[in-house]
């Protein structure tokens, strides 16, 4: 071995590695469920050369087959929330570590320098055989000179991870797929994308699938339109309407097939309020044309007819799927209480033609729920006790571009990893059904005035905090993961370690255990990685022992 060539030291997944700082969180062992995704990290400074490239890492160990590795590569963080407080990393404009590569043509890169993590994850969806297992990392250079080593040792626990039992949402953005891959919206190319996307999006966790019925009026600038991504076929002679299914069909099966539970409807009536159309295209006595849009309201008579024609006929289609009981409706994102009256006009259409099947819709005031206007209220986490004071059986929460601060979990590059993570505890201790975020893929600028690179834009120019519009990187014909989307998938799993915990030791011991612990709503808890390390490691134990 070449000495003193490189310093290597195995870490935590939940610390960001810089360039110029030295890391601290050191981590040489750790437990994981037979079924979970155990995540750490190796940091690595070239103390001694040039930049080294092609370097290797070889693995040994009885889970070494098991085991992947990609490189955390850093993108600029450009903008972030006027409102802070003291648990950040930085407060500064800076690089951030965020993106998760494979090793490619160049093997592993150490700058003469710099600090350089290696994303180390180990996994298997069948399951892992329990027991002790160390793991060796040898790193070699070009010439297969050994440079540095280090080593790690997994338990592997006795116990499954079941499948959450609440819906987690993370809207997808078919027109940033199109954009970013250059194939039409749901053809034979765009599957083929979409599919990475999509597995990608379920392996973090979420199960609940935002569906386009019309291109969703989503963050887009009045007057102004996105890329056509409607999964409904219209043809209108005269006053009559004729909808064919077969691409919802399509998309519907494909999402099932690939590990979707639930299905939630893009929304029928614009963002903020309701108070016009989504755009929707048809082709009218021969011609494609849009039918409807900014220019048409929301309670207008020509839209109520559409509706009175279109939602019987996907009742009609949801009915002979059989996916009743996994269908979700949405009316407009985030009204607030001035829109009271509109929405309630809005949701008397609507329920008069889809009956029992439920409405669900982000909003901060109970008010709405209080009139009986949506079943399922998606409370922004700030809001979550109002709801939660009035025993709101159906509730799910959601965070984007806030809260930013009082130590509310959220997801931007320069928080802690463990405060993204921590959301699953919360979920957890709150009983709620629910998570929602807005951004998974969102590569537009604010109000999708214009396409974004996201390894350089990452603020959607300039207008939502650096790590906000999405947790996926698009690659040239896929995806990569965000250090972001694996601490949001570690917080799942905590959700469901300590659900299976509850089947072995009782719901009561097992909140008592999350109380001690020191969560409570949405903002109170331990602001330490290492704690929360301790946290899981004592719940492992605990279904280990149980």
């Amino acid at each position: 071995m070449l000495e003193n060539v490189i310093k290597i030291k195995t870490l935590s997944s939940m610390e960001k590695v810089f360039p110029r700082t030295e890391p601290t969180a050191v981590e040489t062992s750790r437990s994981m469920l037979q079924n979970e995704k155990l995540n750490f990290q190796i940091a690595l400074y070239n103390d001694a050369y040039d930049t080294m490239k092609r370097n290797s890492i070889e693995i040994q160990g009885g889970l070494a087959p098991f085991v992947s590795v990609r490189t955390v590569e850093y993108v600029p963080g450009t903008y972030f929330p006027l409102v802070e407080d003291e648990y950040y990393i930085k407060h500064e404009l800076t690089i951030y570590p965020d993106v998760l590569k494979p090793l490619g043509s160049l093997g592993l890169v150490l700058p003469r320098f710099q600090w350089k993590s290696v994303w180390i994850s180990v996994y298997n969806e069948q399951g892992l055989p329990t027991g002790s297992y160390p793991l060796t990392f040898t790193v070699k250079n070009e010439a297969g000179e050994v440079v540095a080593e280090t080593s790690y040792t997994v338990e592997v626990v006795k116990g499954f991870l079941e499948p959450c039992d609440i819906k987690l949402t993370n809207w997808m953005h078919y027109d940033s797929i199109a954009h970013k891959h250059n194939v039409k919206p749901f053809s034979n190319g765009y599957y083929k994308v979409f599919e990475k996307y999509l597995d990608a999006y379920v392996g973090i966790g979420f199960n609940t699938l935002l569906t386009p019925l019309f291109t969703p009026p989503l963050d887009t600038a009045v007057g102004h339109e996105r890329l056509t991504a409607q999964l409904i076929d219209i043809k209108k002679d005269g006053g009559r309407y004729a909808f064919n299914f077969a691409k919802l069909k399509k998309f519907l099966r494909f999402a099932f097939k690939h590990g979707v539970r639930y299905i939630e409807f893009s929304h029928l009536f614009t963002q903020w309020g309701g108070e016009f159309c989504p755009k929707i295209m048809a082709t009218v006595d021969g011609v494609e044309q849009r039918i409807f849009g900014w220019d048409t309201s929301a309670t207008s008579v020509e839209y109520k007819e559409f509706l009175s024609a279109f939602l019987p006929a996907l009742v009609q289609v949801i009915d002979e799927m059989g996916i009743r009981e996994k269908c979700l409706f949405h009316l407009t994102d985030e009204p607030q209480e001035k829109h009271l009256e509109n929405y309630a006009k809005c949701r008397q259409l609507v329920k008069s033609h889809i009956g029992d099947l439920p409405i669900m819709d982000a909003m901060s005031h109970y008010a709405f729920y209080e009139q009986g206007l949506v079943d399922i209220p998606v409370a922004i986490t700030p809001t979550y006790q109002d709801f939660a004071d009035h025993n709101v059986e159906n509730l799910f929460v959601y965070y984007c571009c806030g809260p930013a601060g009082d130590s509310y979990s959220n997801r931007f590059f320069n928080m802690p990893s463990q405060r993204t993570r921590i959301l699953g505890i919360q979920l957890y201790q709150s009983g709620v059904k629910g998570f929602l975020h807005w951004g998974y893929n969102f590569y537009n600028s604010a109000y999708s005035l214009c396409e974004v690179d996201p390894y350089a834009v990452t603020d959607a120019g300039g207008m939502f905090p650096s790590g906000d519009s999405y947790i996926v990187y698009p690659t040239k014909d896929g995806v990569d993961l965000s250090l972001r989307a694996e601490s949001t998938r570690e917080g799942f799993q905590d959700y469901q370690a300590l659900r299976l915990l509850e089947k072995k030791i009782g719901k009561d011991k097992t909140k008592a255990l999350v109380a001690e612990f020191g969560v409570d709503k949405f903002n109170v808890y331990p602001k330490s990685l290492e704690a929360h390390t301790s946290f899981r490691e004592k719940i492992n134990m605990l279904i280990k022992n149980s």
